[in-house]
């Protein structure tokens, strides 16, 4: 059955993009599966496709988790692993950032994150289970024009870090996948959108170009691999581990 045999997982953002990649590969695997997503068409389609069980979910509220939290375990009688996949991509210098943009994006990219750890933590405890988080390589390498953006991630970055130092006691690991560009529909979304201005991706792109050459852009299923990995017991003694698969984008 694979490495997820008998796993109860519970995932945010799984109705596209890396939530829904990493969603099709634990379910592969052998999990049972519970997901949000604010994407009621979307998420009802994968959850078919995928007999898992949906939840429609708004990142931004945060009333929220504790009712994902609460479906998850009586979908599945208690939860082992928690997969922080769901964000939003904000654009825009320091000072075009509006305070509405701003608090959305620290609500939807780190908040979020913090409020469903704290109410799935105690299910980790009793199956000494673990999470994985996605955050990014402009978590800890800015990345020209995304300074909201940046900052949620870092963020990220210090929550699993911290929920590493405090729950590792109790048997339960966390960690992080920080991944540089991919191609998924909430980039594309975003391109489409062009509510900002361009030339601050032009800019970002100049100096956070991947240093790899000769390969394709990185794909939802790559980081799925690696979320993947962190969560099995392959990585029974990594915790507060952060994983940059970036194509060489922070080197320098």
């Amino acid at each position: 059955m694979g490495r997820f045999a008998g796993k109860r997982i519970l995932l945010t953002g799984g109705a596209s993009g890396i939530g829904r990649a990493t969603a099709e590969l634990f379910v592969a695997e052998g999990a049972t599966l519970t997901f949000g997503d604010i994407d009621q068409a979307g998420g009802e389609a994968a959850a078919s496709a995928m007999g898992a069980t949906f939840v429609r979910y708004d990142a931004s509220d945060p009333e929220q988790a504790a009712v994902l939290a609460s479906a998850a375990r009586e979908a599945m009688g208690g939860i082992d692993i928690l997969l922080n996949v769901a964000g939003i991509m904000t654009w825009g210098r320091i000072e075009e950032t509006s305070a509405k943009a701003w608090q959305r994006t620290l609500d939807i990219d780190l908040s979020a994150v913090f409020y469903l750890c704290q109410q799935v933590l105690p299910e980790l405890v009793k199956s000494k289970g673990n999470v994985v988080s996605v955050s990014s390589a402009s978590g800890h390498h800015p990345v020209y024009g995304t300074g909201a953006y940046g900052v949620a991630k870092a963020g990220i970055i210090a929550l699993t870090k911290q929920i590493a130092l405090e729950y590792g006691r109790h048997g339960v690991r966390a960690n992080a996948v920080a991944p540089g560009g991919v191609a998924t529909p909430m980039h594309q979304k975003t391109m489409a959108a062009g509510d900002f201005d361009m030339t601050v991706l032009e800019e970002a792109a100049a100096r956070n170009s991947p240093k790899l050459a000769g390969v394709q852009a990185c794909t939802p299923a790559e980081i799925a691999a690696a979320i993947a990995y962190l969560a099995s017991d392959d990585a029974r003694y990594a915790t507060g581990t952060v994983l940059t698969i970036d194509g060489g984008q922070t080197t320098g």
